[in-house]
């Protein structure tokens, strides 16, 4: 997953358009729509597990809970949504129904943003030299919200980040 992360913004960009493209004009729209889903949460996964790693060990929060949102968040999407929302369950009444169906949103929304501020918390903490409070990230929280926008600039700032950690401290530029 570290390979998507370390994309241009532009090439991260077409990876993510081409599934949605694919689905506006496939009658495998369900299965687009996964791929784009996969590869989207993939890319916030990484963010934040990298840049939890980065982050000095004293002052590193646990993971556990993020992944344990980031793979109901999976679950939850590729399965019980796609099957719950394209079938129609015969058995229940349309009032039931309707309020399942805001039940499943409401739960897929709680783990959509769970996953999405830990990133951005992960991410604004590089820049903030300490970890950042949620309502410090929340310029990146909507970064991840509204994709098409937000991955110019989450995408560089992952990389500024990336390049401050993997830069030779042997090369200066000092004369020797």
């Amino acid at each position: 997953m570290d390979l998507l992360i370390r994309f241009k913004p532009w090439h991260l960009f077409f990876l993510l358009l081409i599934p949605i493209m694919f689905s506006w004009f496939s009658t495998f729209a369900g299965i687009w729509d996964s791929v784009f889903f996969v590869f989207y949460t993939s890319w916030t996964y990484a963010i934040g597990i990298k840049m939890n790693a980065l982050l000095p060990e004293a002052s590193r929060p646990g993971t556990t809970s993020f992944k344990i949102h980031f793979w109901l968040l999976v679950g939850f999407t590729l399965f019980a949504l796609n099957i719950l929302l394209y079938i129609q369950l015969p058995t229940i009444s349309e009032g039931y129904n309707l309020l399942f169906q805001l039940i499943l949103i409401l739960i897929y929304f709680y783990l959509l943003f769970n996953v999405w501020m830990f990133a951005a918390r992960m991410l604004e903490s590089h820049f903030q030299k300490g970890i950042a409070n949620r309502s410090d990230s929340l310029k990146a929280f909507f970064c991840f919200w509204f994709f098409p926008f937000g991955i110019w600039h989450i995408q560089p700032a992952v990389q500024k980040v990336l390049a401050k950690y993997e830069a030779p401290e042997a090369s200066t530029d000092l004369p020797a």
